[in-house]
C-alpha cells in the first residue's frame, strides 16, 4: 500500500532536527504525528513525505514506512513513521501526478493511503522519475511483511541470534540497514536439528561500503571442503590483521555451521560471524563475544529470555545452568581486572561481562529493530539478585522484569556505551578472546563474533557522510 503525508506547520523542521540529531549517531529514527481518521483507515504503508518547496508548491523529499498507531483519540489517528529516507533530487507532486491515468486521478487522495491500483502507479511512477529510490523503498516494503513463526523454539534461537547481529553493528557505530533485507526459511523449523543461521539468510550488499558476501574462491586457490567455512579462504584477502584471521581457526574447530559478513565504513572493517552447533531443543541460549582490535577491547553478552507467560519475566532461581554460567562471567571478570593497567584508556564499567534480558517474540519484523530488553553487567544483576524489590512473585519468589526492575540500561544506551568505549574490557589479548569462543560452544551457546579494525573516523568524514544522506 501506498500513502502521501503533507507536512504541516514546522514539521518539515522537525524532520530535519532528526535527521541531524540521529545521522550523527547513525541510528534509525521514527517519527510520529496525528492526522484525520478517515484519511488513514488501514495499516501499513510505502509512505510518501512531501514538503511546501521555495515556489510554493508541495514536493517529495522522503519515503518512509508508516504504521497506525493505538491511542489515538477523537477523530485523529496516531501514526508512526521509521525507515525515512531522504530524496537526493526532491520530486514536485505534481510532476508524479501528471503520470497518472484519469481513472486513477478519479481514485487519488491527495492526503492519505491511496487505493491499490493508484497506489501501485504512483510508485511506479516515483521509481520511474527517481531510480535511485529503488533500494530504499525495497527496504521499507521489505519492512512491512514479518516472519510469524509462532512458538518455535529453532525459530526462537534465529530471532536471538538475529538481534545479537543487529547488536554488534549498533556497537560499531555502522549502518545495518542491509540487515533488514533478509529472507525466513521457507521450510519448517524443527527443534532437534540445529536452527539455521541468521546470515546466511541476508541477502548480498550492492555497493562496496555495506553488508558483503564472502567473495567467490579464485581458480588458482587451493580446493576445499564443501562446507560452509570452506569459502573463508578467500575471505583472507579482506582481513586486516593476524589476530582476526586466526579466528576462522577457533570456529572451524569447534564447527562447520558458520556465516561471515563483512561490513565497511570509512578506514574500519566489521567482521561478523554466526555460529552453532547445538539443535534447537538443547541450546541455552546465544553469546555476543564483540572484540575491537583497535582498543584491545572485549564485551561478552549472554542473553536470558523472559517468560511471557508468567506475565514477562525471567526467574534465576529456575535456571540450572545460571551458576555455572555466572561462574563462567566472574571467571572472564576476574582475569580482565588482572590484565588492566593504569596506562589503558579509562572506563564507566571495564569489566567485559554483562547479560541481557528479553522478550521472546513469536513475530519478527523485516527492520532493523531489535528486540526490547534489559542489559545488566554481571556485578549488577549478581546485586539485584539480592534486592529485596525483586523478591516479590509468588511465595517471594525472585524474578526480574520491567515491573520490579528499579534501573537497566537499554538497546540504544548500550550499543552507544559500547561504541563510544565507555564499556569493555583494556589491554585483552586475542587469546583470551579465543579462550570464550571455545567456552561458549562447550556452553552449548550459539554465537555471534564480532571483531572491529581500525580508526575511528576523523569528524569530517562524518559529516560528509551525514551530507550525502541528505
Amino acid at each position: 500500500m501506498v500513502a502521501i503525508i503533507k507536512c504541516r506547520d514546522n514539521e518539515d523542521e522537525y524532520l530535519e532536527f532528526l535527521e541531524d540529531l540521529h545521522q550523527s549517531r547513525r541510528y534509525e529514527w521514527e517519527w510520529s504525528f496525528t492526522r484525520p481518521r478517515d484519511l488513514w483507515s488501514k495499516g501499513r504503508h510505502l509512505l510518501l513525505i512531501t514538503s511546501m518547496g521555495t515556489n510554493g508548491r508541495f514536493e517529495v523529499t522522503r519515503v518512509g514506512k508508516s504504521v497506525r498507531r493505538r491511542g489515538a483519540r477523537d477523530q485523529d489517528q496516531q501514526l508512526r513513521v521509521t525507515h525515512v529516507r531522504r530524496l537526493r533530487r526532491p520530486l514536485p507532486l505534481a510532476e508524479l501526478f501528471d503520470g497518472l491515468t484519469a481513472a486513477q486521478r478519479r481514485h487519488l487522495v491527495e492526503e492519505g493511503h491511496q487505493s491499490k491500483g493508484t497506489g501501485e502507479a504512483i510508485r511506479t511512477l516515483l521509481l520511474r522519475l527517481r531510480p535511485e529510490l529503488t533500494e530504499a523503498v525495497q527496504l521499507i516494503e521489505g519492512a512491512i511483511e514479518s516472519w510469524d513463526f509462532g512458538d518455535s523454539r529453532a525459530a526462537q534461537e534465529v530471532a536471538l541470534q538475529r538481534d545479537a547481529t543487529l547488536a554488534v553493528a549498533r556497537m560499531a557505530g555502522m549502518q545495518a540497514s542491509q540487515l533488514a533485507e533478509w529472507d525466513p526459511p521457507a521450510e519448517e523449523l524443527y527443534d532437534d536439528t540445529v536452527p539455521p543461521l541468521f546470515l546466511d539468510m541476508v541477502g548480498a550488499a550492492h555497493h562496496p561500503d555495506e553488508l558483503l558476501d564472502p567473495p567467490e574462491p579464485r581458480p588458482q586457490d587451493p580446493s576445499a571442503p564443501s562446507s560452509r567455512m570452506s569459502d573463508q579462504s578467500a575471505l583472507e584477502d579482506h582481513l586486516v590483521m593476524h589476530d582476526t584471521r586466526a579466528m576462522h581457526g577457533w570456529l572451524s574447530a569447534e564447527t562447520n555451521h558458520v556465516a561471515w559478513r563483512r561490513f565497511q565504513e570509512h578506514d574500519r572493517t566489521l567482521l561478523v560471524a554466526n555460529a552453532n552447533r547445538t539443535p534447537a531443543e538443547q541450546a541455552l541460549g546465544c553469546d555476543i563475544i564483540f572484540y575491537n582490535v583497535t582498543r584491545h577491547s572485549l564485551v561478552l553478552v549472554q542473553y536470558k529470555k523472559l517468560d511471557a507467560e508468567r506475565g514477562g519475566f525471567y526467574y534465576p532461581n529456575s535456571d540450572r545452568n545460571l551458576a555455572k554460567e555466572l561462574k563462567r562471567m566472574r571467571s572472564l571478570d576476574r582475569y580482565a581486572a588482572m590484565q588492566a593497567s593504569h596506562a589503558d584508556e579509562q572506563r564507566l564499567d571495564p569489566s567485559p561481562s554483562w547479560i541481557k534480558l528479553c522478550h521472546p517474540r513469536s513475530v519478527l519484523p523485516h527492520t532493523t529493530e531489535m528486540i526490547h530488553g534489559m542489559y545488566f553487567s554481571r556485578r549488577q544483576f549478581e546485586s539485584l539478585c539480592d534486592d529485596a524489590r525483586l523478591k516479590d512473585g509468588q511465595g517471594g519468589a525472585l524474578r526480574f522484569g520491567y515491573k520490579n526492575v528499579p534501573t537497566y540500561l537499554d538497546n540504544t544506551l548500550f550499543t552507544r556505551l559500547v561504541e563510544t568505549g565507555q564499556i569493555g574490557t583494556t589491554g585483552t589479548s586475542t587469546d583470551l578472546v579465543r579462550q570464550q569462543v571455545i567456552r561458549s560452544f562447550r556452553g552449548q551457546r550459539n554465537l555471534v563474533l564480532a571483531t572491529l579494525s581500525g580508526k575511528e573516523p576523523p569528524q569530517a568524514a562524518r559529516n560528509a557522510q551525514r551530507r550525502q544522506t541528505r
